[in-house]
């Protein structure tokens, strides 16, 4: 179990004020006890909070709005959250671009 020295935290207000201030993607704030253990986090993306992981290896969350997966990858001594944006097609996600070109030079 990791423990976390929580006298260092310093508190900036809500998380999704600080979203809208410095225009952040996501945003994941960290619950824990008195005692410094860590029980979930939860996570904030597009501007809104989308839910709650406990703090559990291979935990994750997917964002109902864009998509993007929220995993929580816990280590030795340490612990990762990492956000992983779906991978469109281009035709999928409306750029025609490329096949308005090739279309153009086989003519």
């Amino acid at each position: 179990m990791l423990y976390f020295d929580y006298s260092i935290i310093n508190l900036r207000g809500d998380v999704v004020m600080n979203c809208r201030k410095k225009d952040y993607c996501s945003d994941y704030r960290v619950n824990i006890l008195n005692d410094g253990t860590i029980i979930s986090i939860e996570i904030t993306c597009c501007s809104r909070h989308v839910g709650e992981i406990r703090f559990k290896d291979g935990e994750s969350k997917k964002c109902p709005y864009c998509g993007t997966l929220h995993s929580l990858i816990i280590q030795h001594n340490h612990f990762h959250i990492r956000p992983a944006k779906p991978v469109f097609n281009k035709v999928d996600a409306g750029c025609s671009h490329d096949q308005d070109t090739l279309e153009e030079k086989a003519l």
